[in-house]
């Protein structure tokens, strides 16, 4: 954990080991204004007990600053837009979405564009709000340069790549664009679990988990009328 302060200067907890009547002055001298977590740390009670701000960024649950919406991107002012739409984001405030997303952008792939390939890794999760995207299978029964099958069609409203976002797992299947008019957002979703996070992290993972659910129910559904008794 980093403590940046209005100043050049970063301070780490284990400056207040080595000289701790040091840390103490620079705190006291300098205003507090953010917090970075990088990593687990302990950090020195006197700093929690000195700056409240911290202890309630620290405390699952605290009640988050509002959204600066005159500082914030383009995309994620267009994700503000539409997150409604998004049911990973369900019963998540915008402060809440805007604090867990790394990094969100808005494309317009050509039809055609292979957006993963089966095999490839990615954190990516991405939200259909126009257009058609194809997803294909590996086949090893097909010959040719392209061994794939045609599995299924995502319309407009849809969301795909969630497993190997989640899971860190290969991609288990290609995505290809279908239409010419298709809009796409990209949601790159954080993965490291701090305190200040906690709680949307994971109301996010339990639509994540419940998403997936369904997706499972509705496949074995498909698949019951084949199986023979």
């Amino acid at each position: 954990m980093s403590l940046s302060i209005n100043s050049d200067e970063i301070l780490l907890p284990e400056q207040f080991l080595d000289n701790p009547a040091d840390y103490i002055k620079k705190i006291s001298e300098y205003k507090m204004d953010k917090v970075i977590l990088l990593e687990d740390n302990v950090i020195p009670s006197i700093v929690v007990m000195k700056y409240d701000k911290l202890n309630k960024l620290l405390t699952p649950g605290a009640v988050l600053d509002p959204i600066n919406r005159d500082k914030i991107s383009r995309e994620m002012s267009m994700l503000l837009a539409v997150r409604n739409k998004i049911h990973f984001f369900d019963d998540l405030c915008d402060e809440e979405v805007v604090g867990l997303i790394n990094h969100s952008e808005f494309i317009r792939p050509s039809k055609g564009h292979h957006i993963f390939e089966q095999g490839d890794f990615g954190k990516e999760i991405y939200y259909i709000v126009n257009g058609k995207v194809d997803i294909y299978g590996f086949n090893e029964q097909l010959d040719g340069d392209d061994p794939f099958s045609h599995l299924t069609t995502l319309h407009e409203g849809m969301v795909f790549g969630e497993i190997g976002a989640i899971t860190g797992e290969a991609r288990t299947a290609r995505a290809s664009v279908a239409s010419e008019d298709a809009f796409i957002l990209s949601i790159s979703m954080h993965t490291e679990v701090s305190c200040s996070n906690a709680v949307p992290f994971v109301k996010v993972y339990k639509n994540v988990i419940e998403s997936l659910a369904s997706k499972l129910i509705s496949t074995n559904n498909q698949l019951y009328p084949f199986i023979k008794k």
